[in-house]
């Protein structure tokens, strides 16, 4: 296979690996089966259609063993029915899908048992190169025909989600159709050359878009449909490494509250330094249990400060080491009171003083 050719195997594959996973974790939800097979098909399609020498999508620019081109053009085409059901099952998941969805897949069968016919009537002791050309021009027409067909009712369904779903979502499909577009335009070429060559069988025109443009297309489709997964594994990395960097940076309050209040620990046994650092699971379970801890030392340490007890991080530190250092004030039980409290509420707010608190008690 080229480099291309199987950068598109290897990236559709991967997608579908992907997507195989959030499947594994949401087995009810029926558009991401289609979705996951939507790339497996891809990969598959991408790999045969090359070695049967037609070029991908259906191109005219050779011919190989005529059940290895059927086999490409099935794959590809349950792609695109795939890709149907997506949509289909995206909009509604009832008996109406369901109706919808049997429907497409008459079409698809019907489809398929044509071009087997097609491919029936050729003689296997031929070479590929020695294939009727008429049999071959009618295979490709039909074969683009049902790809024209699929690309169309996919755009014509992407564009009713974009007006129903977020900004970014719609951004992603309308990628995603834009490469479709190109793959339309493609195959219409071919089956429009192919009446003409049915029509005159001694016409040697053909009509088709280079492989490196078609190729162009299956890339800009591949990127619109990870755009919108690939934001949202964005924006959760972003908060991840907040969340590990908020963690490591309440270690030294949440050290002092611990060696004062170790009963308070929602784990008896922390991770240790170097696990802290090194691990990279359950980074937001450690964090919010991180902060819930701090917290609830602070509510125990105030009953052993003051009345007047310091807004200013600095000013409440210096009390919290003298507080927690003393050990005859380790049974007091004054009335709690709030320390290091935002003014405005919220999660980040909260974290935000116990960062601030924090870090005026790391080590000098």
């Amino acid at each position: 296979m080229s480099p291309d050719v199987s950068l598109q195997v290897y990236l559709a594959a991967g997608l579908g690996i992907w997507k195989g996973a959030q499947l594994a974790r949401t087995p009810q939800r029926i558009s991401l089966w289609f979705v996951v097979a939507c790339f497996l098909l891809s990969a598959m399609a991408f790999a045969v259609q090359p070695q049967a020498g037609v070029g991908i999508e259906g191109g005219v620019s050779g011919s190989g063993p005529i059940w290895l081109m059927w086999l490409g053009d099935a794959l590809l085409l349950t792609m695109l029915y795939s890709l149907i059901c997506v949509f289909v099952f995206s909009a509604g998941q009832g008996r109406k899908a369901w109706r919808q969805a049997g429907r497409e897949a008459v079409r698809l069968v019907l489809t398929l048992a044509v071009l087997g016919m097609l491919a029936a009537t050729v003689p296997q002791s031929l070479a590929p190169s020695a294939y009727p050309r008429p049999t071959m021009d009618a295979f490709r027409f039909v074969a683009n025909t049902y790809t024209v067909y699929g690309v169309i009712t996919c755009i014509v369904w992407m564009h009713r989600h974009t007006r129903m779903t977020r900004r970014w979502l719609a951004w992603g499909l309308t990628v995603a159709s834009a490469g479709l577009a190109v793959i339309g335009l493609g195959s219409a070429l071919i089956a429009v050359s192919m009446v003409m060559r049915l029509a005159r069988p001694d016409t040697a025109l053909v009509l088709e878009l280079p492989s490196t443009v078609v190729a162009t297309g299956n890339m800009v489709i591949l990127a619109g449909f990870v755009m919108p997964g690939a934001r949202v594994r964005w924006v959760a990395a972003k908060v991840w490494w907040r969340h590990l960097r908020d963690y490591h940076q309440l270690r030294p309050l949440w050290t002092m509250l611990h060696q004062a209040f170790p009963e308070d620990a929602l784990n008896r046994a922390p991770a240790s330094a170097w696990r802290d650092v090194l691990s990279v699971r359950a980074v937001n379970r450690r964090f919010y249990r991180r902060v819930i801890e701090c917290r609830d030392g602070l509510v125990r340490a105030s009953g052993r400060l003051g009345a007047d007890s310091p807004a200013d991080p600095a000013a409440l530190a210096t009390w919290l080491r003298r507080a927690l250092g003393d050990e005859s004030a380790a049974h007091d039980s004054a009335e709690a009171r709030p320390l290091a409290v935002p003014a405005d509420g919220g999660l980040e707010s909260d974290v935000r003083e116990l960062v601030a608190l924090s870090r005026e008690l790391r080590p000098a």
